[in-house]
């Protein structure tokens, strides 16, 4: 089912996050494939799905997110708020341990994205917790940004969409877990 992502359709987008399910949203860089970061089973089902089990990125909607599920002590004003809201995933180190190990796969960190993309952002507001957010492709694959060829590989999720950036490189991956940043991948976002 294709809805838009409008403000209408938030509500439906988040129940169906709440009852565990896969859907395709929209972000400031590619369409992403997400699912409630705090549901371990649902988290499974979506590395079934891409075929692969690796560390993901979650989408927080604010710095207050992020000191819930990542880091106590966290501050947007250490560097971090001119990355964030962007085109940019911050990796930071898991210090309140939450979230299920299935996101970070035995790794000490986690990706961070607080995209400008108001439709994902409200939908993560609504749940009141942070989603997974990953490009839609199986493993192996490029990430899709067409919605033809998003909705002919993965008809079975609910996708919401709008217009996409088809030149999109994705999010700038930065690891800012280190005395100096390291930008681990350059993507649309400008270091």
């Amino acid at each position: 089912m294709i809805y838009e992502a409008l403000n209408k359709n938030i509500n439906i987008a988040a129940k169906l996050l709440l009852e565990g399910e896969i859907i395709v949203y929209p972000t400031d860089t590619l369409y992403g494939l997400g699912v409630d970061a705090t549901n371990k089973e649902a988290i499974n089902k979506l590395n079934q799905l891409k075929g692969r089990i690796a560390p993901l990125s979650i989408i927080v909607n604010s710095e207050e997110m992020i000191k819930k599920y990542i880091d106590i002590k966290f501050s947007l004003k250490e560097g971090l708020n001119k990355y964030l809201p962007g085109p940019f995933t911050i990796l930071l180190n898991n210090f309140n341990n939450i979230l299920p190990g299935e996101l970070s796969q035995g790794t000490s960190k986690i990706g961070i994205r607080i995209p400008e993309s108001k439709f994902i952002l409200k939908v993560v507001e609504n749940i009141n917790r942070p989603i997974v957010t990953t490009s839609v492709n199986y493993h192996n694959s490029k990430p899709l940004n067409n919605m033809d060829m998003i909705n002919e590989q993965f008809n079975n999720l609910s996708i919401f969409a709008q217009k996409s950036n088809f030149n999109s490189l994705g999010s700038t991956i930065i690891d800012y877990t280190y005395a100096s940043i390291k930008v681990l991948r350059q993507g649309d976002g400008k270091v």
